[in-house]
């Protein structure tokens, strides 16, 4: 039986965007490659319809190139801002008492820098699967950490490092005990210690090399702290609260995605970000190929869709294959679309088990 093709006026919500575009739907059943075709009638249907200019051509989605070749793609870079932008949204403000301070302060989401202690000796991926994996691992069971996203990075010095956006705050010394930990398995903890005892034999020595960046009363700070530790505790994490950005989506987008470093003075390139083995970011499962609110373009989606069109004030794509909506999911509120609303909420509620559709107008 030969199959044929509808194609289904349909629309996906995303906490940024609405798309409006045609579903395939195949009866009786999808075709293989080699038997690849429409019926003339969905054809003559869609290329004739005034209203929809669309054209039917399939070639070009065959061919795709899913290698990363060490650097973040835009196809990925896409599919990194959409979990972002599901962390920002399901995550809610909470209360973090700060010991410098001695102050609570609100906060969303933590940024956490992962680096190895010594010379990195074992493939990437080898650090990622002992390393990497395990922390995450630990995160969620000990401080319930439920939702991350994480990018890998190779520094100039060749060790790769991680950086990490989490849905909880975990106290400093935590964190690097726990990470310390994790990379001792490895044997880097141990090698610190016998270099910094090497280079201090006779007591402290400063690194010239690094006075740019790290002064000489760090430098001798961080050697006091070094000789009480026994040099077991490494400062090899960092983690700090995102506040007063107003863009707090795309700062970590651009942070995250980056494929080199920019002097932030003179506008020029100062580092190309050296190749790696393997993944070179990854979020929690929950947050991995999110396809959004997906609903079928009825009487009342389309005149709310007809809404959007005209309004002035939202910035519209125009593709032969689709359109697209930039505006947040509270701005579907204030523009009276209920049904396109009530269907992202739905999708949250079974998706994600997020019930506050009350935060949802602020989002």
């Amino acid at each position: 039986m030969r199959a044929t093709l509808d194609l289904i006026p349909s629309v996906t919500i995303h906490p940024d965007r609405v798309c409006c575009f045609y579903s395939p739907n195949w009866q009786p059943c999808k075709p293989t490659k080699q038997s690849f075709d429409i019926t003339e009638s969905a054809s003559e249907q869609y290329e004739n319809d005034s209203a929809s200019p669309h054209v039917i051509k399939f070639d070009h989605l065959l061919a795709s190139d899913r290698k990363a070749h060490g650097s973040v793609s835009p196809i990925a870079r896409r599919k990194l801002a959409r979990a972002v932008d599901y962390l920002l949204l399901l995550t809610s403000e909470k209360n973090v008492y700060s010991r410098q301070t001695g102050r609570q302060f609100a906060m969303k989401v933590a940024f956490v820098t992962l680096t190895l202690p010594s010379t990195q000796i074992h493939s990437d991926n080898e650090i990622k699967s002992s390393c990497l994996n395990q922390f995450l691992i630990e995160l969620k069971k000990r401080f319930k950490v439920n939702r991350y996203v994480w990018r890998a990075e190779k520094q100039k010095n060749g060790n790769i490092h991680f950086h990490i956006v989490i849905d909880r705050f975990i106290p400093y010394q935590s964190l690097r005990d726990i990470w310390n930990r994790i990379c001792e398995k490895l044997g880097y903890v141990s090698r610190y210690r016998d270099e910094m005892q090497a280079w201090h034999k006779g007591g402290f020595r400063v690194r010239h090399d690094l006075l740019a960046k790290w002064d000489y009363k760090s430098q001798l700070r961080a050697y006091k702290s070094g000789v009480v530790s026994d040099w077991n505790s490494p400062n090899s994490t960092d983690i700090h609260s995102i506040r007063k950005v107003i863009n707090l989506k795309a700062y970590i987008v651009k942070y995250m995605s980056k494929n080199e470093v920019v002097n932030r003075e003179t506008g020029e390139i100062d580092e190309v970000l050296a190749d790696q083995e393997g993944r070179i970011w990854g979020c929690s499962q929950d947050l991995s190929n999110i396809k959004g609110a997906q609903v079928v373009a009825g009487v009342n989606v389309i005149d709310e869709i007809v809404r959007l069109r005209h309004d002035d004030k939202i910035k519209m794509y125009h593709d032969p294959f689709f359109d697209v909506y930039y505006i947040r999911i509270s701005q579907l509120h204030s523009k009276s679309c209920p049904s396109l609303f009530s269907a992202f909420a739905e999708y949250l509620l079974t998706q994600f088990n997020f019930q506050s559709q009350k935060s949802l107008h602020y989002a």
